[in-house]
Order: C-alpha cells, then sequence, then structure tokens
C-alpha cells in the first residue's frame, strides 16, 4: 500500500484572496497525483475533498490562529485520513490529536493511526496541557495499538538535532523502542513528521521537499514536506 504524509498547514478556501486559494487548489492537485492509496493529512480543512476518497477526521480543533480564516466551508481538523478502500474507525483516547482508521478489507487491511504531538496549548486559553502532556498522551495511544500491520504517523514536533526536544525524542525511543515499534525517521534531521510501524510490516519512505517553503524561493505549499510511505510484509509482495 502507497500512503502520504503531510501537514498541509491548514489551507484556506473561499477567504477571497487569491493567494490563498491558489494553495488550497494546488496541494490538492497535488494529492490527486500523488495517487496514493490512502492519506494521513495533519493540519487539515474538511474543505478538502479528494475525488474517489472517502475521509475520516478528528474532531474539530480548538486550536485557531488569528491569521487563519475559518469561515465557511474551513472547519480546521488536526488530522484526516483519506482512503480509496473502506475506512472503519476506532475510537481513540485523545481524538482532537488523533485518529484511528483500519483501511481495506481482510488480509489487505492496515491500522493507520495519525496524529500530532502538539505545540498548540501554549497559545490556548483554555488548556493546561503542555506539550510533555501531549507527548505522554500519544506515547500511551500508540502502546494501545494493535501489534500487527499497524502504521502511524504524523506531525511530532520534534526532529534529531532540536536540543529542546532532546528528551521528548529519547522517550519516544526508549518507550516506544523497547514497545516493540519501528521508527525509520528516527534519526531524521530535516522534518518534524514522523513514521512508526509494527515490525511485521516494511516500510520504504520518499521525501518531496519541492513542496516545501523554502527561504530562497518564493513559491512553496507548506512548511513540510510531502512522504510516500511504501508498505510491504515478509510474507507477501505488497500489504
Amino acid at each position: 500500500m502507497k500512503i502520504g504524509l503531510w501537514n498541509i498547514d491548514h489551507p484556506e478556501t473561499a477567504s477571497g484572496s487569491k493567494r490563498k486559494q491558489t494553495r488550497f487548489e494546488q496541494i490538492s492537485d497535488y494529492l490527486a497525483l500523488a495517487n496514493c492509496d490512502a492519506y494521513i493529512i495533519t493540519e487539515a480543512n474538511a474543505a478538502m475533498t479528494l475525488h474517489d476518497y472517502s475521509c475520516a477526521l478528528s474532531v474539530e480543533s480548538p486550536f485557531k490562529s488569528s491569521r487563519r480564516f475559518y469561515g465557511s466551508p474551513n472547519i480546521y481538523h488536526q488530522v484526516a485520513i483519506y482512503s480509496k478502500e473502506p475506512i472503519d474507525r476506532s475510537e481513540v483516547f485523545d481524538p482532537i490529536n488523533g485518529l484511528q482508521t483500519t483501511v481495506g478489507n481482510n488480509d489487505h487491511s492496515l491500522v493507520l493511526y495519525g496524529n500530532v504531538i502538539t505545540i498548540k496549548d501554549q497559545w490556548s486559553k483554555t488548556s493546561d496541557f503542555n506539550y510533555n502532556d501531549r507527548l505522554n498522551q500519544q506515547i500511551e495511544a500508540i502502546r494501545n495499538l494493535p501489534r500487527e500491520r499497524t502504521l502511524v504517523a504524523g506531525d511530532f514536533n520534534l526532529r534529531l538535532g532540536w536540543p529542546q526536544k532532546l528528551s521528548a525524542h529519547n522517550s519516544i525511543k526508549a518507550e516506544l523502542g523497547a514497545d516493540g515499534w519501528s521508527w525509520p525517521t528516527e534519526e531524521r534531521q530535516d522534518t518534524v513528521q514522523h513514521v512508526l510501524h509494527t515490525r511485521d510490516l516494511n516500510v520504504d519512505l520518499r521525501f518531496d521537499f519541492s513542496v516545501k517553503h523554502d527561504k530562497g524561493r518564493a513559491n512553496g505549499l507548506s512548511d513540510h514536506p510531502f512522504v510516500e510511505i511504501s508498505t510491504s510484509s515478509a510474507n507477501k509482495a505488497n500489504t
């Protein structure tokens, strides 16, 4: 199965801004052209529909920015999962920052868990949580996922090389690594988007940085690269 991972920084439509509308449409076009079997999208907008895909969404996000337009039809969600195959949704502990689904049928199904280890509580007047609270919540949520044919992907708001997040990085490595999870993005220093998976899956990653905003370029669709995740099994050619 080919799965796309991307933080799209909540693109906006119908805001009256030509620039924002163009970005919204270009992101939608990029995803259509990538033609993945499923997508795990963070900082998503319910207004973005993909032809021939079903969609599941985390609970509407309470984290709002004064720089964004939230008028109809825009609805901001921390996580969206799109799939060409049927989606079966499961309950999760933190329905704002996590979304668990099973996509596909029978032997070809995969459990997909999309998440954000958010830093946005620091700007919220209604939340007493901090990053470490959210980190611990997500570590516990991942521990409770099925231990076969499961892929976790999302925005962890950390990468190797950030001294201020070294403790969080070590916690994920120690607690989830010891719990049997593989972490192929563990040593990457160029993205805060991460992938974890159960050990019965083989995972290959391809990064497209051409979509990322760059100080040397005027273009760019997001602050994050697009990640193509190809999964395979030791028992079968493709999952």
